[in-house]
């Protein structure tokens, strides 16, 4: 025999062996009418609404493909995924049977095979058991069941808008039986049952962690049946950059406003439109704020909360800014405040506006020597307003006229007259000051302390 013959003879032998062994030992090769063979086997007298058991034990868990959006407003997430169903039907093993080992799946629909009736519990949309033949189900010889029904799942989640747009939010989706109480179908998580390998992130939310919970509980007082139930929840972090850039910064911007409106001269005749231009503005952006957040009182957002409170500063902007406008303008120069205006701007307003470095009581410089001698040709008296005179006597010396205080005993008289005197338009220029720093502290302290416990979150 030559060597090309023998080495056809052995790569025959190769080819030839597996067949042997297999056929020679009784056991078929797969092909398509050995697997119809062991569907009509299988199949024939099943019963679909059959349940395989007493209890049936599905283990279930969620592939969570994306977060498609999350509505704050109306409340709703939108996720994409499919669950991975596992539970085992012994009337669909052929584990037993040597004719169809090389026969390792089978694939059925609901159609001809029992699954769970579940459904989400949560859902906004109408209340379906997950139901689509085009959906398959696998089985392995041992008659172990995989089904992964999937779709886009739009659940209901209570927000949290406090911290709104730097908040963090929670939602759950709850999967439940049907009509099978927890007697009959008896629901568990899988080994790992939140999968996230095939998850895309969204560009709005940042998905932080997964929790998983369940529970058995009734569906409604009147009904006595316990049902089990599955929570899948998903704890997403806000994407904070566009919110900072499109809304917390321009308010913060807009509150700076408010101060240097009391910087403006009264003269300009801008202040009132820049105050109410300032108004108009934190009425819009609280007016699209709250077209975005869920009209709820159980939570009130801190971003909502510091814009009313800076609209309700920008009001008394527009209000003190006619009153400060009102008091420059309506008065005469020679026009002097009544004595109560004159003390309290002495002793608050100007101590607190620290208007050009005064003090309050701060008494007038006089020199003593233009207090004690006049010349007679600048102080003219006349002769009835001298001889009415009683707390000063005059002493001619040649052409020169001194007046004498005869009454020594009266020093806060002195003191009255030495004190400075302000116009109205002095008072309002004071004013004008006292309100910016009143505003600037006001803001400071309001933008420092909600920021903080939106940071701080």
């Amino acid at each position: 025999m030559t060597t090309s013959n023998l080495w056809f003879t052995l790569h025959l032998l190769l080819i030839a062996f597996p067949k042997v062994l297999v056929h020679g030992a009784g056991i078929p090769s797969y092909s398509k009418e050995l697997e119809s063979e062991l569907r009509s086997n299988l199949f024939t007298g099943y019963e679909v609404l059959q349940r395989p058991e007493k209890t049936v034990s599905v283990s279930v868990g969620l592939n969570l493909v994306t977060i498609n959006s999350l509505d704050i407003k109306d409340q709703i997430l939108s996720t994409s995924g499919f669950f991975t169903m596992q539970w085992t039907d012994s009337r669909l093993s052929w584990a037993g049977i040597a004719n169809y080992t090389q026969i390792r799946f089978l694939f059925s629909t609901e159609k001809y095979m029992w699954r769970p009736a579940s459904f989400i519990a949560n859902s906004v949309n109408e209340l379906e058991v997950f139901s689509d033949e085009n959906w398959l189900i696998r089985i392995n010889s041992a008659g172990n069941a995989y089904w992964t029904p999937g779709g886009i799942f739009e659940t209901n989640c209570d927000v949290d808008i406090t911290y709104y747009p730097l908040d963090t939010q929670t939602c759950s989706i709850v999967l439940t039986t049907w009509a099978y109480t927890s007697n009959e179908i008896s629901l568990h998580f899988a080994s790992d049952p939140v999968t996230t390998d095939n998850f895309s992130p969204n560009g709005e939310w940042d998905l932080i962690e997964t929790t998983t919970s369940s529970e058995t509980a009734t569906k409604s007082p009147q009904d006595t049946n316990n049902y089990d139930r599955l929570y899948f929840t998903l704890k997403m972090k806000r994407r904070p950059l566009f919110h900072i850039l499109n809304t917390i910064f321009p308010v913060l911007l807009m509150a700076s406003l408010i101060v240097f409106v009391f910087k403006l001269p009264p003269e300009s005749g801008e202040r009132v439109g820049m105050s109410l231009t300032v108004l108009l503005a934190y009425a819009v952006y609280l007016t699209l704020i709250a077209d975005n957040i869920p009209k709820t009182s159980l939570s009130t957002s801190i971003l909502s909360t510091y814009l009313t409170i800076i609209l309700m500063l920008s009001t008394l902007s527009v209000v003190f800014t006619i009153v400060v406008l009102d008091i420059y303008f309506n008065h005469d120069d020679d026009e002097e405040p009544p004595r109560w205006v004159q003390t309290l701007t002495r002793v608050f307003l100007v101590k607190m506006s620290m208007w050009k470095g005064e003090k309050c009581c701060r008494r007038l410089k006089v020199n003593p020597k233009e207090r004690s001698t006049l010349t007679a040709s600048t102080v003219k008296l006349p002769l009835d307003d001298m001889a009415h005179d009683t707390n000063a006597k005059t002493r001619f010396r040649g052409t020169h006229m001194e007046l004498v205080d005869v009454d020594q005993s009266e020093p806060d008289q002195q003191d009255e007259d030495d004190v400075k005197l302000y116009s109205w338009k002095e008072v309002a220029l004071i004013l004008d000051r006292c309100f910016m720093y009143l505003f600037i502290f006001l803001v400071l302290v309001t933008t420092v302390v909600c920021l903080g416990i939106l940071a701080s979150k």
